[in-house]
């Protein structure tokens, strides 16, 4: 006696998904590491600093906890020096407080960059 053979319709096709999407997914479930969080923190700047930072500064980069943002001149270090609490509460809220601790300020023209 044979089987019988049953009928079963194919699924739909899947339309492809951004690969931020799906390996968003897997890193959140994984939990994000700090080189991501970096990463994310880096590029997504303009979003998490407040009006006065925008256009007048670019992170470099975190080591040790440490955040390096670069500044076209020292008046705008000086400036954003006292902005820098309420920044470290953003990314605190977005990342989570062990991220970063500090912030520290290279003005663009000392020769090791370019304009922010």
């Amino acid at each position: 006696m044979s089987r019988a053979n049953y009928y079963q319709s194919k699924p739909p096709p899947q339309q492809p998904r951004p690969i931020d999407e799906v390996l968003g997914s897997i890193v959140e479930r994984a939990g994000a590491s700090p080189d991501l969080n970096i990463s994310k923190l880096v590029s997504s700047w303009e979003d998490i600093v407040s009006e006065r930072w925008q256009g007048h500064s670019r992170p470099i980069g975190v080591r040790e906890q440490v955040l390096l943002v670069e500044v076209p001149d020292g008046a705008d270090a000086s400036l954003l020096r006292y902005d820098a609490p309420d920044l470290l509460r953003r990314i605190s809220a977005q990342f989570g407080p062990d991220l970063v601790r500090s912030v520290r300020f290279r003005v663009a023209g000392d020769g090791r960059g370019g304009k922010p």
